[in-house]
């Protein structure tokens, strides 16, 4: 009986054993269930999926021609090469690389690398980032290696249509696709696409076998950004600019052009020199800079209209005051000397302050007003204050404080010196005087429309604030119609529109004060004289001085250039029957 217990006991001691183990992992089962089941289960179904994004494409930037939409900015779609590291085993990864390098003419060891880096991820992007396009030949070559690793996607890239035409207003975006400047930078809230994804089911061979319903995202293409520029104005006024600086420039030579339309403050064309072409990928800083809204200079004489109309409108003068010029030579109370630069007037009207552009007249203009008075009319002209353009990176100019003026600054602010302004400022002021008195906000931006043609915004004409009566700044348009006709601006003087204008000559600042022989020549003109349509300014700076350097020679017959263009472009009707204006008629 005892030879046969021994068995039967070791029989049910295994039996138990056995019982005991499935129970156990029964247990071990049933609380990784409850514990990890979720995570478990996330993390198998994650396995067996596939996750492929779908590039949504930036909005567009359009400017206008003949009234039609101009492409500026927009996005193609062009293939680029990724490899799938994690159907790769660790001997195929130097294959791979080789192949991969040898089809895109890129180092193998570098693409290894790249693998290698990326070894844990489903997506490593080849040619250094995804937005490195590759020609038609690589693409053949790539799907010639048949290797279910290796795809090729379509990505959008961004491409400029028109070149450098406004380059440094539109900017560019960089190879990964984020802003690199310009209104594709201030604009990207808008021109921003949400890409889209769908999620698929595949198996241990990464083989897709069927699309998750209700995992998949469409994509949300970015919206369209439409212009008040004009692409025919934009071109008329970057060969004018650019016509002044191969004639007259020099080593430090920098310029800059701004048209606008003064009625409605939609800028029409705003140019800087350098310029760039966004298509290029060689973009320097001081290339890609629009130096229109983002250098500030000290404008000179081009602002003596201003002051002028400022001194009329506060009651301390009429146009037709006389004032002693001092023959040339003017010593203010504690103030230094101011010259008319070898010119020796006499009595003169302030009509002709402006007109034959005198120092010493506009001098003593200063002296009347007080420098309370004058630095509230800087303010008023929107010196010193952004325009609020939506471009990134725009400067306020530079005005001093009220309490930093003294009695050298009273004589010489109404002259243009001891304060900095920008083009796109001088356009907006001169504005008023053209438009019967009011500072408008610029307006770079027309409308705002979504992929689906929906229109989301709409810009309008926006009053900063009045700045003249209607008649004053009648007045003073007919008065800078005499500089043209009669005083320093004649080469802005055309054969069918009637125009006004104003020059400038400024000396260039450095830190030990004035630079001999540095200066920037300005003009700011405007036509018709009675209905004026445009607007243009165009400043040189520190062109070379053995050449030209007068804002009446390096810039005057430019902006001539830009008017006579853009209003035959434009149709309009030609007026030189009005005439010159005399002092009766602007009184």
């Amino acid at each position: 009986m005892e030879g046969q217990a021994g068995p039967k006991w070791r029989h049910n001691i295994v039996f138990g054993g056995m019982a005991l183990i499935l129970v156990a992992l029964g247990v071990r089962l049933w609380h990784m269930r409850t514990v990890y089941g979720d995570k478990a289960r996330d993390m198998v179904q994650r396995q067996q999926r596939y996750v492929i994004r779908i590039p949504a494409r930036t909005g567009n930037i359009y400017a206008t021609a003949h009234n039609r939409p101009v492409l500026f900015a927009t996005s193609r779609q062009a293939p680029t090469c990724f490899v799938d590291p994690s159907l790769l085993e660790d001997y195929e990864i130097a294959e791979v690389a080789s192949g991969v390098g040898d089809a895109l003419s890129v180092e193998p060891l570098t693409v290894q690398d790249t693998l290698m880096a990326r070894r844990g991820k489903k997506y490593a992007p080849i040619k250094e980032n995804p937005c490195r396009e590759i020609t038609s030949g690589q693409l053949a070559a790539i799907k010639a290696l048949k290797n279910q690793a290796i795809g090729v996607e379509y990505q959008w890239v961004r491409g400029y249509p028109c070149g450098d035409l406004a380059g440094s207003v539109v900017g560019f975006r960089m190879r990964d696709g984020k802003p690199g400047g310009g209104l594709e930078l201030s604009m990207n809230r808008h021109l921003t696409a949400h890409d889209g994804k769908r999620e698929i089911l595949v198996d241990a061979a990464r083989r897709a076998v069927r699309l998750l319903p209700g995992k998949s995202v469409p994509p949300k293409d970015g919206n369209h950004v439409f212009l008040c520029l004009d692409a025919v104005i934009q071109n008329y006024l970057q060969e004018a600019v650019s016509a002044s600086v191969a004639q007259y420039g020099g080593p430090r030579t920098w310029a800059t052009g701004v048209v606008v339309d003064p009625k409605t403050g939609r800028v029409l064309a705003m140019y800087s020199v350098p310029n760039f072409d966004p298509n290029t990928s060689d973009r320097p800083g001081s290339v890609a800079t629009n130096r229109a809204v983002i250098m500030p200079f000290e404008p000179g004489s081009v602002v003596k209209p201003l002051f002028a109309a400022a001194a009329v409108s506060e009651g301390v003068v009429n146009w037709d005051t006389m004032i002693f010029c001092e023959n040339g030579l003017y010593r203010p109370p504690r103030g230094g000397k101011i010259t008319d630069h070898g010119k020796s007037y006499g009595m003169k009207s302030v009509i002709d302050g402006v007109v034959l552009s005198i120092n010493t007249l506009m001098a003593k203009l200063g002296g009347k007003l007080g420098n309370k008075r004058l630095h509230a009319w800087v303010t008023k002209f929107g010196f010193g204050q952004k325009t609020g353009i939506p471009l990134p990176g725009e400067e306020p100019g530079l005005i001093r404080k009220l309490k930093d003026w003294d009695t050298y600054s009273t004589p010489r602010v109404p002259f243009g010196q001891e304060m900095a302004v920008t083009s796109l400022q001088l356009a907006m002021a001169f504005s008023a005087i053209a438009n019967d008195g009011l500072l408008l906000k610029p307006r770079l931006i027309d409308r705002i429309v979504d992929p689906e043609g929906k229109v989301l915004y709409v810009g309008g004409r926006k009053v900063v604030r009045p700045l003249f009566s209607p008649k004053i700044a009648r007045q003073t348009r007919l008065i800078m119609q005499q500089v043209v006709e009669r005083g320093t601006g004649k080469r802005c003087r055309m054969k069918q529109w009637t125009s006004f204008g104003k020059t400038g000559t400024a000396q260039i600042a450095g830190l030990g004060g004035y630079i001999d022989g540095a200066y920037t020549g300005s003009f700011v003109g405007g036509a018709p004289v009675d209905e004026p349509r445009l607007l243009c300014v165009i400043s040189v700076y520190w062109p070379d001085r053995s050449k030209a350097y007068y804002g009446g020679t390096i810039a005057a017959p430019f902006v001539k250039q830009v008017l006579e263009r853009s209003l035959t472009y434009m149709k309009v009707h030609p007026d030189k029957g009005i005439g010159i204006a005399s002092a009766a008629t602007v009184r």
